[in-house]
């Protein structure tokens, strides 16, 4: 029997302001402020000293009607590697953004879970990879 199911994740660097890279993405994903979960921490560097380290998350964000009015649309659907969001009976995102202070950049980890209407269906790589260019360009748009 064919595994339906499963998850990606990828991680990439953020140049801008963590908190307002998320602030961004939350807004870009439609949803109000005060949504998600910001963190902070104090944590014991192996040096004499504390460090900040602030981590932003937004957890099972569905994605599908979000990716095909903002992604979708602007994509060329004869790419043999294109995927349709509707494929997929499960199509959910979450963000985690975590910086430290002192650090030149924060991280950020983009998952994707997903179930597919029908085992012949690919992993949704082609989706996630324009997620990604997506969320690139918005932190570059956000150091202007």
């Amino acid at each position: 029997m064919a595994i339906l199911n499963g998850c990606l994740s990828d991680e990439f660097d953020i140049q801008s302001d963590e908190v307002k890279f998320f602030g961004a993405y939350k807004s870009t994903m439609g949803r109000p402020k005060g949504s998600g979960t910001v963190d902070v921490e104090v944590m014991l560097d192996d040096k004499p000293l504390f460090r900040m380290k602030t981590t932003c998350k937004m957890s099972a964000i569905p994605i599908a009607e979000w990716y095909k009015t903002s992604i979708d649309a602007t994509v060329d659907k004869t790419n043999p590697a294109w995927q349709n969001p509707d494929w997929y009976s499960k199509l959910e995102g979450t963000m985690t953004v975590t910086h430290v202070e002192g650090d030149a950049f924060a991280r950020a980890t983009w998952t994707i879970e997903y179930e597919k209407t029908r085992p012949e269906i690919d992993d949704p790589t082609f989706i996630r990879d324009n997620c990604l260019e997506f969320f690139t360009e918005l932190d570059e748009s956000l150091l202007e």
